[in-house]
């Protein structure tokens, strides 16, 4: 209950804000969460970077403490016809229903992914009040750029502890704005395009992001990954600009804050953003009549400081985190590292030359050939139609092939039914957004030849999840073009049809994927019963351990997702030792990597403990060299047990799964502290 009044508070403060820009600088209703949220991210990641977290927070809300009184004060001022356009209706009422549904469902995280990065590091900074660079502990990965986890520490920002399902809702509510804004243009008239309108945009993320009908759980709208975010806001600095025909300075400083967001998703967001900014600068430049004073500067000068500022912006969010990453880290952002152990400058004019048949090698053609074929064959979208092995369902198979079709096929729709300056601005967008796109793919087929290890790159691993964010950013900004050109259509006019048969097709197919309770709408409890079970054992667990603790864990299971749940829900309670990142493999016929050791390490131990075969002994002067107070058994195998089982007091019979370490060298054993044997 708590998390929920803290939650609606927030976002009662992000309404607030809204409204206040909508009243002081007649932004559309619409497109004002999505320019409040971005600039929340870019505040926030902007002021974590330099350890000022807290004040950014203290800032934020006292920004809309003020705005509330400014209201108060001008509140006859106030459009409230305006203010709850569709699109304002449509955010508010869907953010409000995730927050009363997860606040009431309390789902927990439960992806792989989501304990490596994107879970735990939104944890660190919350508990901890720093950006994860500050602390990174035993997080495998804190070189990623910050924005997305910053929007989430802004919803949990007024609470006292960390809560997931705040994740989860905020990185909603980023979706609802984005699709808000897709529709702001549509007023109180026009509910006869909005509706149908939301209702693609809505099921986007499903859409471009699933490709066969699952047994299990669909978590979009569920997830704290970052790649429909990150895709998403690559369309929002698009659909900032485009939505309203008339171009102002305030709405060129929502785009400029957008495209920056879209730097701060993901590393990949730096391409897109940059795409995006292509895009509207060519607009601005050369499809825009009117001007767009940029304070004084109007005419071509005022132009070109908003075009400056549109790729000046991301290019200040790309090397100002990576001199952060510098500073904190010792990290190079330009050193890729990967198959090739090349620089990102490097990756880009190797694979750019050889590309034009320069220097060509084998593993190039071959992963080229590779993406290829996987644009037209790959089923990646619900954009299929008939069983796979049919004619029909060879032709519509949800490739991206088929996707960019329909993709193109709304800008084709939006072309035709727009006035004469929609349809020159269409034909350009379409234009450059499919260059755009081709670009964006060439450069996703150069990570795999030059980034990935030959198994992922030969099988294209994770394909669909580095392919899709162009989509979902793509198909929102379709769909606003869409929605531009039907301005001033009537119901029942061709325009308002096609809407409708888009609006009805979505459905169709997300009726054949999707089953109601297998998503965010109804999903079992089941689904989160082993998760949940695991937080009671570790809470349990936690009653016998001090903060001076430091946990070894034992988990064999596949890539060692155990150890990183594990360390999630230890955290920040007690600590918890690498433990080789646990895995599968825990035998004394192994050698331990150098990566896996404890940074603190002498070189003198790492070249003890990876040279050494792992036997009981070397165990036991692994948990004393590192401080290794207790043992944390989550799951193991016979093997282990025969192997290893000597040194536990119980022979790991009790049931027991946390133990104490006692004595040291030849004298070292296990102490159960749970379980029918523990110590009383």
């Amino acid at each position: 209950m708590i998390a929920f009044v803290e939650m609606t508070v927030t976002f009662a403060a992000l309404t607030a804000l809204c409204l206040f820009l909508n009243t002081k600088t007649r932004l559309a209703a619409g497109l004002t969460p999505l320019f409040v949220l971005c600039g929340t991210m870019v505040w926030y990641s902007t002021l974590g970077s330099v350890h000022m977290l807290v004040p950014a927070g203290i800032v934020w809300f006292g920004a809309a403490a003020t705005a509330c009184v400014w209201l108060w004060r001008k509140h006859k001022d106030i459009r409230w016809r305006e203010f709850f356009s569709p699109a304002m209706v449509y955010f508010l009422l869907a953010s409000l229903a995730v927050i009363v549904l997860f606040a009431v469902r309390r789902p927990i995280f439960n992806e792989w992914d989501e304990f490596s990065f994107w879970g735990i590091a939104p944890k660190v900074v919350k508990t901890e009040n720093q950006l994860y660079t500050y602390n990174p502990g035993e997080m495998r990965v804190s070189t990623f750029v910050p924005g997305i986890i910053m929007l989430d520490y802004a919803f949990q920002f007024l609470g006292s502890v960390f809560v997931p399902w705040k994740v989860y809702a905020a990185y909603d509510i980023l979706f609802f704005a984005v699709f808000a804004a897709a529709i702001s243009m549509l007023g109180r008239r026009h509910w006869h395009i909005a509706v149908p309108a939301a209702a693609v945009l809505t099921l986007v993320p499903y859409m471009v992001s699933v490709y066969q009908r699952g047994i299990y759980v669909q978590t979009t709208y569920m997830n704290a990954y970052s790649d429909i975010p990150m895709g998403l806001l690559f369309g929002a600095g698009l659909v900032l600009y485009f939505a309203p025909r008339k171009k102002t300075p305030i709405l060129m400083t929502g785009a400029v804050l957008a495209v920056t967001a879209s730097c701060l998703s993901k590393d990949m967001g730096f391409a897109l953003c940059l795409i995006a900014a292509a895009i509207i600068c060519f607009d601005l430049l050369f499809v825009q009549k009117e001007d767009v004073p940029f304070f004084r500067l109007k005419g071509l000068g005022g132009k070109l400081c908003w075009c400056a500022s549109l790729v000046g912006a991301p290019l200040a969010a790309f090397f100002g985190w990576a001199a952060h990453m510098s500073v904190v880290l010792g990290s190079n952002r330009f050193d890729i590292g990967g198959s090739a152990d090349m620089g990102m400058v490097q990756m880009v004019t190797t694979g750019i030359a050889e590309l034009l048949g320069i220097g060509r090698t084998q593993k190039f053609t071959d992963i080229m050939e590779l993406m290829k074929s996987a644009f037209f064959n790959t089923r990646l979208t619900m954009f299929s139609v008939g069983a796979p092995d049919s004619t029909l369902g060879r032709i519509f198979n949800g490739s991206g092939f088929i996707t960019v079709l329909l993709i193109l096929s709304i800008l084709l729709a939006a072309f035709l039914l727009g006035d004469k300056r929609m349809r020159v601005r269409t034909a350009w967008t379409a234009l450059w957004s499919t260059l755009g796109f081709a670009a964006f793919y060439i450069f996703t087929g150069f990570t795999y030849v030059y980034v990935f290890k030959e198994e992922l790159a030969y099988g294209l691993g994770d394909y669909n999840r580095y392919i899709y964010p162009y989509y979902a950013g793509w198909l929102v900004f379709a769909v606003t073009m869409l929605c531009a050109s039907l301005k001033n259509a009537k119901p029942g006019s061709l325009g308002t049809l096609f809407l409708l048969a888009l609006c009805g097709g979505c459905i169709w197919r997300a009726d054949a994927y999707l089953q109601p309770q297998l998503t965010v709408l109804d999903y079992p409890d089941s689904h989160y019963a082993g998760r949940r079970l695991q937080v009671e054992q570790v809470e349990a667990a936690k009653h016998y351990l001090t903060r001076d603790d430091k946990v070894f864990i034992v988990s064999m299971t596949q890539q060692g997702v155990g150890w990183f749940q594990l360390y999630y829900e230890f955290y920040p309670d007690v600590a918890v030792d690498y433990s080789f990142g646990a895995g599968e493999e825990f035998s004394p016929d192994i050698v331990r990597r150098a990566d896996a050791m404890p940074g603190f390490f002498t070189e003198e131990q790492v070249d003890y403990f990876t040279s050494q075969p792992f036997t009981p002994a070397v165990w036991c002067d692994y948990l004393e060299a590192s401080g290794c107070t207790a043992i944390y058994m989550d799951e193991w195998d016979a093997a282990f047990a025969e192997n290893y089982g000597a040194l536990f007091a119980d022979g790991l019979k009790s049931g027991a799964t946390l133990y104490r370490v006692e004595g040291a060298g030849a004298d070292m054993h296990f102490v159960p502290l749970n379980g029918e044997e523990a110590a009383s």
